[in-house]
């Protein structure tokens, strides 16, 4: 629904096409952001959108440059650690969180990490990266494609660079106001967005330059790799060691000699474990006596606990293995004591296939001197207040952020919601539900962003332009067999999905199969076993996509921009079409990334 001027006018007789303006915000100069600019510019540009829609776009960027999560610098990451009275009544256990300090906004990526698709696979539709690309890519890497990306199609015209959104709500009384509005030119629009400049002059956040605007649509590309989950466990907080969340990893050298448990083993987990462990190698044995005349310190030992081994997990036949030590799911924490300084770290007792451990029965832990928790992040929104309409009544997430869980760090983001699953989506799990003037790209777990961000920003820039009539109310997605939150009803068992043509539509992998039966072949995104799906992804549900899924999803939005290319075959690339030959391929081998890498 959008809220603009007439398309004609009455002048004297003849009738005058006013061309309208469309006011498009978004929030965010990343992957999914830059994805978002190209597309949108793209579909207004089109001959048949010229002369009848103008396209009003601004981009707001907290950072200097493009690139969101992997824009970072080598500069050591600080960080808070705050502990508050939990939230669940039925438990004595303190939450805790790891946030950076004011005016700190530092990137999850670090030292040696390389991506984990091939560099063909992860790129942008009709941008290649470099010849010279190392398959796998390291994070200088990344960013100076992203960088060349923006240039290739002059996107920073669009961007306002350190600004920050800080509040995005409903137009008060929007609908009344667009009434009174007709034929003056100052519609009133549908949202409202504020935000903070760092401009000149601005010495400190109290100072930044304030700004309200109203937009007719927003993108909302601003990352999901900013606020850490760390899980409320029983005496966590009575912890005195060195307690960080992975985003603030920054190179393994930090914790050379040092005792370090690492939770979570999924693709974080996983690297930071093989990472810290490797600095053993060739330098001492796994019970830590020293070789080759090494001296006798600087032995690193390294824990992992986990509900299970995943595909991310630091493999068990590299050279730092040995060096690594998998325990369960940690059950509680006993405070520090004359015997244990830092306190005494005790195990759940799962049966060990099912949980991945050495043992089924795990002996307590004297606490290391470092926890890093690999343990995924939250979805945050800091500018939806939930306080704010719409905000206050549509539900996306299950919590915000409390009073104290930022001291000293970022307050204006108190109030903002937050949590570790969305809801609140429409059929597509891209826009807002029954609101199609905000998309949220990219939510999907176990995907290829690039490409993705790319499909359903096209789509989103298409229904915006007006491009998409037929557009149907309630789209029906294929199945996904491979996620065990998505199950077919009894009565859509042996139906047909179809796309927008009302032709059947050929999925990657059988649409009406069980999940349960699924989840028995293994795949990524559960344990070991195959058996449960892993914890996090329990919050996630049906955002878990997977591999083929992400395709079959990919080739349906594409079924559903159809209308918008008729009579233009000759001008529509293929890649829009269909998935290539060559992505389907490339994602199918697993083990390319060991056999190029070694893990």
């Amino acid at each position: 629904m959008t809220y603009d001027l007439p398309s004609t006018l009455q002048n004297g007789g003849a009738m005058k096409t006013m061309i309208r303006k469309k006011r498009v915000a978004v929030i965010g100069a990343g992957v999914s952001g830059l994805a978002a600019i190209q597309q949108l510019v793209e579909a207004f540009d089109r001959d048949e959108v010229k002369g009848k829609l103008e396209l009003d776009l601004v981009v707001f960027e907290s950072k200097n440059e493009v690139g969101g999560v992997w824009l970072t610098d080598d500069r050591p990451k600080k960080s808070i650690r705050t502990h508050l009275p939990g939230q669940n009544t039925s438990s004595q256990a303190e939450e805790v969180y790891s946030y950076p300090p004011e005016w700190e906004n530092p990137s999850p990526m670090y030292q040696g990490l390389r991506t984990n698709l091939a560099h063909d696979l992860m790129s942008f539709r009709g941008f290649p990266f470099p010849d010279d690309t190392p398959l796998f890519p390291d994070q200088p890497r990344v960013q100076a494609y992203l960088e060349a990306f923006a240039d290739r199609y002059n996107l920073r015209q669009h961007i306002r660079f350190n600004t920050r959104v800080e509040r995005v709500y409903l137009t008060p009384n929007h609908e009344q106001n667009q009434c009174a509005a007709e034929g003056t030119g100052q519609a009133t629009r549908r949202w409202t967005i504020e935000s903070a400049s760092a401009g000149p002059g601005a010495v400190n956040q109290a100072t930044w330059l304030k700004n309200k605007e109203e937009f007719d649509y927003v993108c909302v590309s601003n990352g999901h790799y900013s606020d850490g989950w760390i899980p409320t466990t029983p005496g966590l907080s009575s912890y005195p060691g060195r307690l960080i969340h992975s985003r603030f990893f920054l190179k393994a050298e930090e914790f050379k000699g040092k005792s370090v448990l690492v939770v979570g083993s999924f693709a974080s987990g996983g690297d930071i474990s093989r990472l810290i462990a490797s600095l053993n190698i060739d330098q001492f044995s796994p019970d830590g006596q020293p070789l080759n005349g090494h001296p006798k310190d600087g032995f690193t030992r390294v824990w992992v606990s986990s509900s299970g081994t995943t595909a991310h997990s630091a493999s068990s036949d590299g050279p730092w293995a040995k060096y690594i030590k998998n325990v369960p799911l940690i059950s509680h924490f006993d405070p520090p004591s004359a015997e244990h300084p830092r306190g005494l770290i005790h195990f759940q007792s799962p049966a060990a296939a099912e949980s991945g451990s050495d043992s089924e029965k795990v002996e307590p832990l004297d606490a290391p001197e470092v926890i890093i928790y690999a343990t995924g992040y939250n979805f945050l929104y800091p500018f939806f207040k939930a306080t704010d309409a719409p905000w206050d009544k549509h539900k996306l997430v299950d919590g915000a952020v409390r009073e104290g869980e930022r001291e000293k760090g970022d307050q204006w983001e108190v109030g903002g919601v937050k949590g570790q699953g969305m809801r609140g989506l429409d059929d597509l799990m891209l826009f807002l539900e029954g609101d199609r003037t905000m998309a949220f790209p990219v939510l999907a777990y176990q995907v290829v962003p690039f490409p993705l961000a790319q499909v359903q920003a096209r789509l989103f820039s298409l229904l915006w332009a007006d491009l998409l009539p037929s557009f149907p109310q309630h789209p029906s997605l294929p199945h996904n067999p491979s996620n065990p939150f998505s199950q077919p009803t009894a009565d859509e068992v042996g139906n047909e999905t179809r796309t927008a043509a009302g032709e059947p539509f050929n999925t990657s992998s059988d649409p009406v199969a069980l999940a349960p039966e699924a989840a028995k072949q293994g795949n990524p995104r559960s344990k070991g076993n195959g058996d449960k799906p892993r914890k996090v992804m329990e919050k996630m549900k049906a955002l878990v996509f997977g591999h083929p899924y992400e395709w079959t999803y990919s080739e349906f939005l594409m079924s559903l921009m159809a209308e918008a290319d008729k009579g233009r075959a000759g001008d529509i690339e293929e890649h829009w079409k269909k998935i290539e030959d060559w992505r389907i391929a490339r994602r199918e081998d697993p083990t390319l990334r060991k056999r190029t890498l070694g893990y």
